[in-house]
């Protein structure tokens, strides 16, 4: 017999040469990047259909080249090659189901978790696996199962759940590190995965010895190195098969995050940074779709020809400790690759409600709000009696709130669209078209829709003081929208060369940093008061001046467009 008695000193089966187990030990390795790189490819997924398919390939690619390592690792003994070359299909078959079962179930957990607790669970639950289905593939050769070598038997568990729970949170802190780091940790990575590929070696050995075997191997059958062989480039062909499909898939997810936030804002999200940033606002927002996280601040937009109440803007505002500062539309995008479109702008709309409700007790009575929404949003059946409710229970006049969905919103979803923004007329809540201008636009679809405005993107405006074209243009639609009763605001505007040109078209509402930068909610009946009426008289006397603002010097030699303007503490 194979077996011995429990201790350590007793290990039947010795150490494999020292050329095996450098194969083996390179094989390991390269087992090991294989695996990290598919869960990466599944933490990176970010809505739930894209997630579950991710994790079912990557499961069922690293369940079976694992298996295949460990089938193969059974070649480098000279006491188990007889059992090796005679392996039975139904337990060996049977080894691959358990192996990419236990990763099935793990894996969603090793690549998303941010909890220390349950990664050290799932990658306990996942080394119980494979040391159930490496027993399973040598069950036929075990001389008797009541027999068990705890010592290896520990320390194989022990040793497989410590290099799931040391790649697992490697990934996660690489994760959670700015992007610039990346690279850097991907190179540090390389000598883990060395140091992971030495541990599986000495885990297979440990494996082995768990239970006796029986002492008269098989006979050798034909074809035994055939066998071996065939099961290497199995596992081979399948992570070179798999990681070739990443590529794939990272491109088409590409495709539908770059589509539906098109939807929500005309920038789309294609930094590094802000991808990566996708699958960690998922793995995070349950704790961040709370109201006391989704704060706002708020932008005016004031017409600069004539007195009048102030206008603002809801802009998100999203701080976390563990994620830093995160960008309202990753965030957003997020919420519709999830599902939680709705119920996130449910959130902001009371919050923005609160906050006018809020000014109105300090004596700012004539302020309005609009609010950028998503189309799910608007075409959910109970958006407009959540709405009237929501509004009633806060005694709120209609017009002290608007509701801003971009163009290309109108563009793709026309009837629908039509429909709703017809409930909302009804109901006496003004729609703007944002973004007007970032698209595909449509000048006569300007006249079907019941809208009250458009906001003309930024895009309008660069360029605009020396651009002959776009300034005839911007006038000409600054013309029709007047004829057919539409306002228009211009956003964007931040030097005193573009206010001139904006209000050579005929415009004359603008929202821009030349006005005033963003601003906390509390801090905006401050700003009306001290603030409205100077910072539009500046721009009056701006657009006075006889020559373009970037040959007039302002105080101390600076550009008018900054210095002319009275700075308010709340701008930042």
């Amino acid at each position: 017999m194979l077996s011995g008695s429990q201790g350590f000193v007793a290990l039947a089966v010795a150490f494999p040469p020292l050329g095996n187990a450098m194969l083996f030990w390179v094989f390991a390795t390269l087992v090991v990047v294989v695996c990290q790189r598919l869960v990466e490819h599944t933490a990176h997924s970010v809505d739930p259909s894209s997630r579950r398919i991710s994790a079912s390939h990557a499961a069922l690619c690293i369940g079976c080249i694992v298996w295949a390592l460990d089938v193969v690792g059974l070649f480098m003994y000279a006491e188990l090659k007889p059992h090796a070359m005679a392996l039975d299909l139904l337990p060996a078959l049977s080894g691959l189901i358990i192996m990419v079962a236990s990763t099935r179930v793990a894996l969603p957990v090793l690549s998303t978790s941010t909890s220390k607790l349950r990664i050290t669970l799932a990658s306990l639950f996942l080394g119980s696996g494979m040391l159930a289905a490496h027993f399973m593939v040598t069950r036929d050769h075990v001389e008797s199962f009541r027999t068990v070598h705890w010592f290896p038997i520990g320390m194989a568990l022990a040793l497989a759940t410590g290099i799931a729970v040391a790649t697992s949170l490697h990934h996660r802190l690489t994760r959670y590190t700015p992007v610039a780091l990346h690279a850097q940790h991907r190179r540090e990575a390389w000598h883990q995965h060395v140091l992971a590929g030495l541990a599986v070696v000495v885990l297979h050995w440990l494996v082995v010895n768990a239970f006796p075997l029986h002492a008269d191997g098989p006979s050798e059958p034909s074809g035994g190195n055939t066998l071996m062989l065939i099961v290497l480039l199995f596992g081979v062909a399948l992570a070179v098969e798999q990681l070739s499909n990443m590529r794939s898939d990272v491109s088409r997810q590409a495709m539908l995050r770059k589509g539906m936030s098109m939807m929500r804002a005309s920038s789309v999200l294609q930094s590094e940074r802000l991808d990566n940033q996708l699958p960690l606002i998922a793995d995070n927002l349950e704790r961040l779709m709370q109201r006391s996280v989704l704060a706002l601040h708020f932008q005016p937009m004031v017409d600069a020809s004539q007195r009048g109440p102030a206008q603002f803007e809801a802009l998100l505002r999203i701080e976390d400790s563990r994620l830093g500062a995160i960008n309202p539309e990753a965030f957003l995008l997020v919420c519709e690759l999830q599902g939680k479109t709705v119920v996130v702008d449910r959130m902001i709309l009371r919050n923005a409600m609160d906050c006018i409700v809020q000014w109105q007790s300090r004596g700012l009575l004539d302020a309005s709000v609009s609010v950028n929404v998503a189309p799910a949003t608007l075409l959910d059946v109970g958006f407009v009696p959540w709405l009237r409710e929501e509004m009633g229970a806060r005694k709120l006049y209609q017009t002290a709130l608007k509701l801003e969905i971009t163009e290309h919103a109108f563009i793709a979803l026309g009837p629908q669209m039509l429909l709703a923004i017809r409930d909302l007329d009804a109901m006496g809540v003004a729609v703007v078209m944002d973004d007007f201008g970032a698209g595909y636009s449509s000048l006569g679809m300007l006249a079907d829709l019941p809208i009250a405005g458009i906001k003309c993107d930024r895009l309008f405006v660069r360029d605009l003081a020396s651009d002959r074209r776009r300034q005839l243009l911007l006038g000409h639609i600054g013309t029709l929208a007047s004829e057919i009763g539409l306002s228009v605001v211009v956003e964007g505007v931040e030097s005193a060369a573009e206010l001139r040109a904006v209000s050579a078209a005929g415009l004359h509402i603008i929202q821009g940093h030349l006005l005033s930068k963003p601003m906390p909610a509390d801090d905006v009946p401050a700003w009306c008061a001290a603030q409205l009426e100077p910072r539009r008289s500046a721009l009056q006397a701006l657009l006075a001046q006889p020559l373009p603002a970037e040959h007039v010097p302002g105080p101390s030699g600076t550009a008018p467009g900054a210095a002319v303007l009275p700075q308010a503490g709340a701008d930042r």
